[in-house]
């Protein structure tokens, strides 16, 4: 399993250094954005994981990751052995694929969600940029704690009262 996690700008460059990806499940975590990341290159008719499928048809392509900013994942890993886990989904083709990514989802801390087929990052993508605008732009960015809070947060939970 590869994890892609690369600005889509450098995309073209990183696949052709990473050798032959036969059979390989590459989970995308990339969205197709412009150079100054204001917005999708691929988006609606396409998406960014299925230009990637096009790509590398041989490799076995699943979305996952990138609707979450990554600064929540080290809060969610932390407190993966909780009865009740943030969601996350993911979408592919392929099921054994699909299976995988679903595996690794559940070991970081999340709960996996299938979403459908690989077509469904043509709405996937662009709500990224949604969660995206919420969590570093305007009212809703003060909202969201940061790391030290989280852990803070995760610490008083877990010890004894």
């Amino acid at each position: 399993m590869i994890l892609l996690a690369v600005h889509w700008s450098r995309i073209d460059d990183v696949l052709s250094k990473a050798g032959d990806l036969s059979g390989t499940v590459l989970v995308s975590c990339s969205l197709p954005m412009n150079d100054d990341d204001t917005g999708l290159v691929i988006a609606h008719t396409s998406s960014g994981a299925e230009q990637l499928a096009h790509r590398v048809p041989e490799a076995r392509i699943v979305g996952a990751f990138n609707t979450v900013p990554s600064e929540v994942l080290f809060g969610v890993f932390v407190a993966r052995q909780d009865r009740d886990r943030p969601s996350l989904v993911y979408y592919g083709d392929e099921p054994g694929a699909k299976r995988v990514t679903a595996g690794l989802i559940q070991d970081v801390g999340f709960d996996p969600v299938d979403a459908g087929p690989l077509r469904t990052a043509r709405y996937a993508e662009p709500f990224a940029l949604l969660v995206g605008q919420l969590a570093y732009e305007g009212k809703a960015a003060q909202r969201l704690l940061p790391i030290r809070e989280v852990r803070a947060r995760l610490d008083s939970k877990r010890s004894p009262r």
